[in-house]
């Protein structure tokens, strides 16, 4: 998430007690509440200061597209093509009222949701019951731009097919793309491009807004951001990517990875990524509405970042790896896999901005396009503007949320605060 940030700048009895403790901790500051435009007001306003070179950089304009993204960019629809899978409420005032530490000091779990205004929604899932969920900026029907949560999601799909035995992760990519061939990419295996360790040189944090970036243009070339440099299809700028190290050596945040991930996704499948998506996952979480994927005008999909979805459902999908009837889907050695195969270790930099976040409590690797994962199996993928999804298998835990970061680039804390309930003790991995 880190590298994700900086890349985005624009550079220039105990029920009583806890019922009464969750009533005063509740209470929002005036200060920290959010401002609301009646609907047609918010709607007009955003519109008009809309601009494909400023949508991202936080704030009320920030957070209206990423509720209301299919109005502004192309999309597809991932259909929910089978029958809702209910999930159970069992409110709980412990998870609630559990103190968290965060800049803002400590505070109750629910009280930091409610008083942190970067936060849009959270929800979070225990053996399968919704045990809190808040909407402190959001409708719980509302769908929400998930960024590049969007990535675990493709990732998913992917470790789906392997289980099915349609896809070997040894192969070099041009196995399934024979496009890539005669170009860097040509011997590198679909491990290492889904583990971030392919060594292209198309990193993320080379900056978003940097036009000369390679990122700048993959994005460009999908119609994410203004067209400032000489029109290619996302294609060809692929297959104009160099090579900056060997492969399988170490973890680094890029995300045309994924698109290529969705490449091999399409080959295998035959379809479009949204439909393999459709049948790979939305079919297999019993999601509750359909979902959109960001398209660019040519029919591409925005592999990396694209999804746009209800809270609920992202946590569904989380529950692919906390579920029997989910591990069957993804199967027990792709669990197996992440928790402690194909270790890819993290660069200097990462390692300092984990530290910052998760103190001593740091991840020992990254696989899968999951960002951070735990020597006891948890695991976190974060998105950009504060997106994310931590799960942790061996204590049946699911924690979703969505985000938006500020015109000064602050964001929440959810991802240390996250782990920091994973290790709370309430979630029991009997």
């Amino acid at each position: 998430m880190f590298f994700e940030q900086l890349s985005r700048i624009k550079f220039g009895t105990k029920a009583a007690i806890l019922l009464c403790t969750l009533v005063s901790v509740s209470t929002v500051t005036a200060s920290n509440k959010r401002e609301h435009k009646s609907p047609l007001d918010e709607s007009r306003t955003q519109f008009s200061e809309y601009t494909p070179e400023a949508f991202d950089l936080g704030g009320e304009l920030s957070r209206y597209l990423w509720k209301n993204f299919a109005a502004f960019y192309p999309h597809a629809e991932i259909s929910r093509a089978v029958p809702i899978r209910t999930l159970p409420e069992n409110i709980r005032l412990d998870v609630a009222a559990y103190k968290i530490t965060s800049d803002l000091g400590e505070l109750s779990f629910d009280q930091y949701v409610k008083t942190e205004t970067h936060i849009d929604a959270v929800i979070v899932l225990h053996d399968g019951e919704v045990v809190y969920e808040a909407y402190p900026d959001l409708k719980p029907y509302q769908k929400h731009l998930a960024w590049s949560v969007t990535k675990v999601f493709v990732s998913t799909a992917l470790a789906i097919l392997e289980h099915q035995g349609k896809v070997n992760m040894s192969l070099p990519v041009e196995h399934y793309l024979p496009e890539l061939k005669n170009t860097a990419w040509m011997g590198t295996s679909i491990q290492n491009i889904v583990n971030m360790a392919s060594g292209m040189d198309c990193l993320d944090s080379d900056g978003y807004q940097n036009t000369t970036t390679c990122i700048y243009q993959y994005e460009e070339s999908l119609g994410i951001t203004a067209r400032k440099n000489k029109p290619v299809t996302i294609l060809e700028h692929i297959k104009q990517v160099k090579r900056r190290a060997p492969q399988g050596q170490i973890n680094e945040y890029v995300s045309i990875n994924t698109y290529v991930i969705g490449m091999v996704i399409e080959s295998v499948t035959d379809k479009p990524l949204w439909l393999a998506l459709q049948d790979l996952i939305w079919s297999n979480i019993g999601a509750e509405a359909d979902a959109l994927f960001t398209v660019s005008p040519q029919g591409n999909a925005y592999t990396s970042g694209g999804l746009n979805a209800r809270l609920r459902d992202i946590a569904r999908f989380g529950e692919l790896f906390t579920s029997e009837e989910g591990i069957k889907v993804i199967g027990e050695a792709h669990l197996t896999d992440l928790k402690s195969g194909n270790i890819i270790q993290f660069n200097s930099k990462q390692k300092q901005s984990y530290a910052d976040s998760f103190g001593s409590d740091l991840p020992t690797h990254a696989a899968w396009q999951w960002d951070y994962i735990w020597p006891d199996g948890d695991m976190y993928k974060s998105g950009y503007s504060g997106q994310g999804i931590f799960v942790s298998p061996e204590r049946k835990l699911v924690i979703a949320f969505f985000g938006t970061h500020s015109k000064d680039w602050k964001e929440h804390q959810l991802d240390a605060i996250s782990r920091q309930l994973s290790r709370s003790g309430l979630f029991s991995s009997d």
